[in-house]
């Protein structure tokens, strides 16, 4: 998201607030995070206009009272939820932290993959290495694991990188195949998703992806489910070192 800074577009008071909204962004995130994934934003959002008080809602999600009601508070402060008479009902940005595909891709991969290791970036950006990479596995990047990455660590990274890269397959093919194409090199070609919209899109051409064995590993696997293996080949090597 990129917030109009400009001269002259932001007054020093809305500058000020922006100030205190970063600095307790963290907080921001982790309640939004966990409003989401223990029902309350779910529980707000089923009982419609009406809306619905704190105890009810405490009782459905299986909460404190207490637990429930600061993080409602917080709801309020930060616009996921509204509150009028004890009754609180879902807000526009809460609506879209419960429903939109892509705040929950985003979300999860900020919470799984990043959210810990960004305790690391000064030192990072210091030594210019990936010093964060620690607190998901002892390897020289982040790819070098990728089919080792540990817990909902995995699932949030690739949910994350199919989200982005999957939605313009459909763009890309009247593309690659606006001429004849006999061979394809797939390079860095991960699970193996485009290559399988190639092969299937033109029943005679052949596939080669260039990755890691740990990747070409998995897309060996993907590729065979699919019963395209006879067109494929596989080509392992780091294009990093």
């Amino acid at each position: 998201m990129r917030i109009n800074t400009e001269p002259g577009r932001i007054s020093a008071l809305e500058a000020k607030s922006l100030a205190q909204w970063i600095a307790f962004a963290p907080f921001v995130f982790q309640a939004s995070v966990v409003m989401r994934d223990r029902g309350l934003l779910a529980g707000i959002d089923a009982a419609g206009e009406a809306g619905i008080a704190a105890q009810q809602l405490a009782d459905q999600a299986g909460l404190s009272l207490y637990g429930t009601r600061v993080l409602l508070d917080f709801g309020v402060d930060i616009g996921l939820v509204e509150e009028s008479d004890g009754a609180y009902v879902l807000g526009k940005t809460g609506y879209f932290i419960l429903n939109d595909d892509m705040t929950r891709v985003n979300m999860d991969f900020t919470r799984d993959v990043c959210y810990q290791a960004l305790g690391a970036l000064d030192e990072s950006i210091q030594d210019g290495k990936p010093r964060g990479l620690a607190a998901l596995g002892d390897w020289d990047n982040l790819y070098d694991g990728l089919t080792s990455l540990p817990g909902s660590a995995s699932e949030s990274w690739f949910s994350f990188d199919h989200f982005y890269s999957d939605r313009v397959f459909d763009e890309f093919l009247p593309v690659v195949f606006a001429t004849p194409v006999k061979e394809i090199l797939d390079i860095g070609g991960n699970t193996g998703r485009w290559a399988q919209r190639c092969l299937a899109h033109d029943p005679q051409v052949r596939v080669t992806i260039m990755d890691l064995p740990q990747q070409l590993a998995v897309a060996r696997k993907n590729i065979a489910a699919a019963g395209y293996s006879d067109r494929f080949n596989e080509y392992p090597l780091d294009v990093l070192r």
